[in-house]
């Protein structure tokens, strides 16, 4: 009789072989055990006689024993039936519910259920730190329990359901393994229009990379076999020497590394990855150059190698590119016959209702597959990669290889072939649907369609098959007409200005424009780089960095607004910058996208365009506006794609170059900036505090402009409050505080000097009578006898003897340039008030301590008083 194993989940079963199997429940793991068909209710969670109190680890180590003839603990269990104890897995032995000094079974699974389903018990257990000190508890705010799909909570089961399979007897399990197998074989085939293919399912705790690489691996496994046969079986890598070294060819499009994996596993030292083909965007992702790929064919055939298998790609990661697989299907005809096998997004097309009927002739050639197929169709993780391949002589699967179709079985039968169809169907017409909406801006440029709109609409008419990966970004106007000067695609020009040292003579600049061809030769390079027109080489590097920045700042409000559409910014290279990426195909089924979130995309693209078109414009102007405040500065800034940084320059500093300012003026006019910021973020967030690289130094930022004609009251509005600043009490109490520091400076210098001069005259001049007589008959130096004063010049904060003060006073007293600038009668009026506040201190372009009285505008100190 068979074993009827039930982990309640609903009211639905299935039955495998005659087997019963009811699926566990994601938030309840309390199981019933079998007693004849009849099942006793487990004990009360709460009926833990005192050990509430306890934490759950404390629990699971410190259950107290329960009398085992409790009614509320006791189970008793009988064989299923008569002979049952015949056989492996064939019945369920006769156990007590509790064992003497452990914890009860049911109370184990509520305790480990706990634990699963909430995270309340951290806190309790991390609560004290090893002193015994307690700690804060870790926020709850963001905690979310993990909720399980009907589908979910029956394929976390699976690997439990697979391991009680393997307890069963040998003819048993081996029947149920085959008619998973066969099962989902049968309808594998059918959604992918293959014919009688295999099914190898790759580990579902792998990686998504890892697991597409095991497919691989397997393929490569399979075309082992069959180039070489029984001797690969008996004789290992000795049939390598024998028949000659197996040669692996991998596309460009691959982004897996593959070399180590295939020497790890198979001791395969030929993996070569084929040369590209000239295309816009073969410097990102390249395509196999079929041409290239027969002479390096030919090539390893004339040295007595055996070409073993070529890995092509179909749906490329980044831009949905494919290997023209027919031409390695002729290849191989003509020359070797080679294992071909095929990767990526786009075999997707095969599940369509009604797909290229060219694409299936192709693909139907192919000798193996490996596809996501619970990516497209959004189940949980936990079900694995599946590899489609046609049958091989002396291979049949194994039993484990069958049992692990498992999952895959469970989520056929769930969706069935048209469900799983229609998710798939979801997900290219949402492309389509993001396709045409982005065509009609002109301001967007999407990677790899020369003309978006014509391009979307034979897409809609059937002509084209939509991409399964759309990247756009924004197109810069400014780096648009770096195009005029020849070149045709000026961030291509960025980067043969900043990264070559020689341009080559035959070198052709690749564009994704697609406008008329133009060689970059070394004679034009010169012309270009001598004309006058040209853009210089770091406008042009800062233009290419601008455009950068505006993709970034446009992908990330884009993506936070828009998460459902699992928008992803990518950075392409040092060409092409950031562009934004969308694939429906990875996350449609699982978020469940719809027409709507699309529509919801595209109005506030429409809007964040218009913010960056007004931001552009503006840009334009910022310099001649700026020009028109002499407090303002323009300053460089990286990374930024508001307007631009100016800098407040304080009148104290004004008269000396930015690039001159030591380290104590630059941090003088960064804590101006620096006030000036958060005065402003009170009116307007847009602004901020950043850091010219340049000059060190903190200034200014705009943020982008929603009307570019609101810039010229801005930077009005920087300018009058940085006034406001520089006049206020809270900076002329840092001014202070500044002079402060420096007679506390000079005075201690005078002091250091004075006891220095003290210890060289010795203590015999210093008595009155004494001294007169030691100095008569002794002399010192006028140098020991005079000590200078110090000088404290407001400008650069820096403390200098007075002797260089009068020394050069005389000779630059004709070219002294007033540090205060040309103020109107009601500032100055304005700024005496105000000084009055520093408590008397008179400003002046210096403040010197000297020890002589002869001092204006100096503050003394007399070296005697020190």
């Amino acid at each position: 009789m068979s074993q009827r194993l039930e982990l309640w989940h609903s009211e639905e079963a299935v039955d495998i072989c005659g087997t019963s199997i009811t699926f566990i429940s994601g938030r309840n793991l309390n199981t019933r055990h079998i007693s004849n068909g009849d099942f006793t209710k487990l004990p009360s969670y709460d009926d833990n006689n005192g050990l509430i109190g306890l934490s759950v680890l404390e629990r699971l180590a410190n259950v107290p024993v329960k009398n085992v003839n409790s009614k509320k603990t006791t189970r008793k269990l009988s064989s299923s039936s008569s002979g049952s104890g015949s056989g492996t897995g064939s019945g369920c032995s006769n156990s007590n519910s509790s064992s003497v000094g452990g914890a009860e079974v049911n109370k184990i699974l509520k305790d480990l259920e706990h634990l699963i389903t909430t995270d309340d018990w951290i806190d309790k257990e991390i609560g004290n730190d090893d002193n015994g000190q307690s700690q804060s508890p870790v926020p709850n705010s963001d905690r979310k329990n993990l909720c399980l799909s009907d589908l979910g909570c029956a394929l976390v089961s699976c690997s439990a359901v697979k391991n009680y399979i393997k307890l069963l007897r040998s003819h048993h399990k081996q029947c149920i393994a085959s008619l998973l197998y066969g099962n989902t074989t049968k309808m594998l085939n059918t959604l992918f229009r293959t014919a009688n293919y295999g099914i190898y399912c790759s580990e579902f705790d792998l990686t998504s990379s890892d697991s597409i690489k095991a497919g691989i691996g397997y393929a490569v496994r399979l075309a082992l076999l069959d180039r070489y046969g029984l001797s690969y079986i008996s004789k290992g890598w000795h049939a390598f020497i024998e028949m000659g070294a197996p040669v692996v060819y991998v596309s460009p499009a691959l982004n897996i590394d593959l070399v180590s994996y295939l020497t790890k596993e198979f001791m395969i030292g030929d993996v070569i990855v084929l040369k590209k083909s000239d295309g816009n965007l073969a410097n990102i992702e390249g395509r196999i150059d079929h041409a290239a790929f027969q002479k390096q064919l030919d090539s390893d055939i004339a040295a007595g190698k055996k070409p073993l298998i070529v890995i092509g790609v179909v749906g490329s990661p980044i831009f949905g590119q494919n290997d023209i697989i027919s031409r390695l299907l002729e290849i191989r005809k003509s020359s070797d016959n080679y294992w071909v096998h095929v990767v990526g997004q786009g075999l997707s097309a095969l599940c369509l209702k009604e797909p290229s009927k060219l694409l299936v002739n192709v693909l139907s050639q192919v000798d193996s597959l490996t596809v996501s197929l619970s990516l497209w169709i959004g189940t949980p993780p936990v079900v694995p990669v599946i590899t489609l391949y046609r049958s091989v002589e002396n291979h049949k699967p194994s039993f484990h290889q069958k049992l692990d179709t498992l999952p895959w079985w469970i989520t056929c039968q769930y969706f069935t072939i048209s469900k799983m169809t229609k998710r798939i169907e979801n997900a290219y017409f949402l492309s389509k649907v993001m396709l045409r909406s982005l065509s009609a801006f002109p301001q967007i440029e999407i990677f790899g369609v020369e003309d978006p709109a014509e391009f979307a609409n034979r897409v809609y008419k059937g002509v084209y098959a939509p991409l399964t990966v759309l990247v756009f970004k924004y197109k810069y106007p400014e780096l648009e007409e770096a195009i005029k000067v020849g070149f045709r695609d000026a961030q291509q020009y960025c980067f043969h200005l900043f990264k070559t040292s020689a341009i080559a003579a035959d070198q052709k600049v690749s564009s994704h424009t697609m406008l008329d061809s133009h060689d970059l030769t070394a004679d034009n390079a010169d012309i270009l780089m001598n004309d006058s027109s040209t853009v210089s080489k770091d406008d042009l590097h800062s233009v290419a960095e601008y455009a950068d920045s505006l993709n970034y700042w446009f992908g990330q409000g884009l993506i936070s607004d828009n998460q459902e559409l699992g928008l992803q910014i990518i950075s392409l290279d040092d060409v092409h910058g950031s562009a934004l990426r969308f694939c429906p195909l990875e996350l449609a089924a699982a978020h469940y996208i719809y027409t709507d979130h699309i529509q919801k995309f595209i109005k506030q693209l429409s809007e964040a365009l218009t913010i960056i078109d007004s931001t552009v414009a503006a840009k334009k102007s910022f310099a001649a506006i700026v020009a028109k405040y002499p407090s303002l500065t323009l300053v460089p800034v990286r990374k930024w794609a508001g307007v631009g940084a100016v800098c407040y320059v304080p009148s104290i500093v004004k008269e000396t170059p930015m690039n001159d300012w030591n380290e104590k003026q630059r941090q003088q006019v960064s804590y101006l900036n620096l006030e000036l910021v958060r005065s402003l973020r009170l009116v307007d967030n847009a602004f901020s505090a950043g850091e010219s690289a340049v000059h060190h130094i903190s200034c200014v930022k705009f943020g982008m402009l929603s009307d570019d004609k609101d810039l010229a009251d801005l930077v009005f509005l920087v300018s009058e409050r940085g006034e406001e600043i520089e006049h206020s009490q809270q900076y002329m109490d840092s001014l202070a505080e500044m002079i402060r520091e420096g007679i506390e400076t000079a005075s201690e210098d005078l002091r250091r000097e004075n006891d220095a001069r003290l210890l060289q005259e010795g203590v015999i001049r210093q008595i009155p009578l004494m001294s007169s007589l030691v100095n008569w008959l002794s002399p010192m130096g006028k140098g020991v006898q005079n000590i200078k004063g110090r000088s404290f010049d407001l400008k650069t904060g820096q403390i200098q003897s007075t002797e260089v003060y009068y020394k050069n006073r005389l000779m630059n007293q004709t070219s002294v340039t007033s540090q205060e600038p040309h103020h109107t009668a009601s500032k100055i009026s304005k700024e005496s008030e105000v000084m009055e506040n520093v408590n008397g201190l008179q400003k002046s372009e210096t403040l010197t301590v000297d020890s002589m009285e002869n001092s204006e505008k100096k503050i003394k100190v007399d070296s005697t008083t020190q």
